[in-house]
């Protein structure tokens, strides 16, 4: 059988507050106990950051530049790998 409740009883739970705990942060690992310390990322990660994201930027522009005149010179659609001979279409 059900419970029913009303809507002063139900309500009473939704206007008296509850204490809610605030989680205490831990600089543990809930699962292994590990210590997780964060690092501050030093000067020459910094540096090395920059030079492999302008190095890889600078692979994907070429790649792009080439890849639209490639396809803006029309390579991609004259030479079809696959064609169907011209004497079978009169069968």
């Amino acid at each position: 059988m059900r419970h029913r409740k009303d809507f002063t009883s139900a309500s009473t739970g939704i206007r008296t507050p509850q204490r809610i705990e605030t989680p205490i942060r831990s600089d543990r690992c809930e699962h292994c106990g590990t210590i997780l310390t964060e690092d501050p990322i030093s000067m020459w990660e910094i540096v090395a950051n920059t030079i492999c994201g302008s190095v890889l930027l600078a692979v994907l522009v070429l790649a792009g530049f080439v890849a639209y005149r490639w396809i803006d010179r029309g390579a991609l659609f004259e030479n079809p790998i696959w064609h169907e001979p011209l004497e079978d279409w009169s069968r």
